[in-house]
């Protein structure tokens, strides 16, 4: 793997495990109680982060099929990538899109969920493995606002979206102890 892939690969999944461990001290029974109407519970929030990821892969391996009319990016996704940091760091909120995850299941339990995205992120690491180096920068994937990026943008976006539904994930659990 690029030592670059690597490292921001090993900081997400660090991330992910973090959170896993510090939950530990809660009632994993909470974390499928919604703490408002409309408002996720944890498992929730662990299924969307999961799906999220889960559908990247499955695109990813997808163009890898066909990397031959695959563009290089450049400035404009740069400045894309920089527009969608700045949106995820910001307290706005902004709907899930629901027609790249689907429909949130109603309930959502936590040992299986945290079960499903461990298979995800083992998919994801087994992926960004094979990469070749010459097309680490081609535009292979496409988020669902800002359109197609490479892999380190892709990488960027899920350290940027797991941070932001971290603090989701407290406020849920908060709300419900």
């Amino acid at each position: 793997m690029n030592p670059t892939i690597e490292k921001k690969f090993r900081r997400l999944e660090n991330s992910r495990r973090e959170l896993i461990e510090d939950l530990k001290k809660f009632d994993s029974q909470k974390f499928i109680i919604s703490p408002a109407p409309g408002k996720w519970s944890v498992s929730q929030v662990f299924y969307h982060l999961d799906k999220a990821e889960s559908q990247s892969v499955i695109y990813v391996s997808k163009k890898m099929l066909d990397v031959n009319n695959l563009k290089r990016t450049g400035i404009k996704e740069a400045y894309r990538t920089f527009l969608l940091w700045l949106g995820l760091a910001s307290p706005i909120k902004f709907k899930a899109p629901i027609e790249a995850l689907g429909e949130m299941p109603e309930k959502v339990y936590y040992t299986d969920i945290t079960r499903q995205w461990d298979a995800t992120r083992t998919k994801l690491e087994q992926l960004l493995e094979l990469l070749p180096e010459d097309i680490l920068r081609k535009n292979v994937f496409k988020q669902p606002v800002i359109g197609r990026i490479n892999i380190y943008q892709m990488l960027d976006f899920m350290q940027w979206h797991f941070d932001r539904h971290r603090k989701q994930v407290y406020r849920a659990i908060n709300q419900v102890t």
